[in-house]
């Protein structure tokens, strides 16, 4: 049986480097991801990554493939009001900081790529 797991995303980009190579990298990351067998728990996004699930991102059907496949998709609502983008949110749901404390706190394992 695999264990379960969360993914949490900081950035809309992976590692560093000019803006390009992150954001494609993020791109193939989460690709590749809902290609997998064993889909994440949840996908926290924070930060600038909650731009990841709003209305022009190239990971939308990536997040909705796992979505579809029953991963919880939370965008942080702090950072989605400072974006102002909660209008935007095209995948999952945005959620609290408690809600985030909570699956962290209780989670087998979490990746931060």
């Amino acid at each position: 049986m695999s264990k379960t797991y969360d993914v949490v995303l900081r950035f809309t980009g992976m590692g560093e480097g000019e803006k390009p190579l992150t954001e494609n990298l993020m791109k193939g990351f989460l690709n590749t991801l809902a290609n997998k067998q064993n889909a994440p728990k949840h996908i926290l996004l924070y930060g600038e990554a909650v731009k990841l699930a709003c209305k022009g991102s190239d990971s939308i059907e990536d997040l909705k493939v796992m979505e579809d496949r029953g991963t919880k998709v939370l965008s942080c609502g702090i950072c989605t009001e400072y974006y102002e983008v909660e209008k935007h949110i095209m995948v999952g749901q945005v959620t609290t900081m408690r809600e985030v404390v909570d699956i962290l706190t209780e989670s087998e394992l979490i990746i931060e790529p």
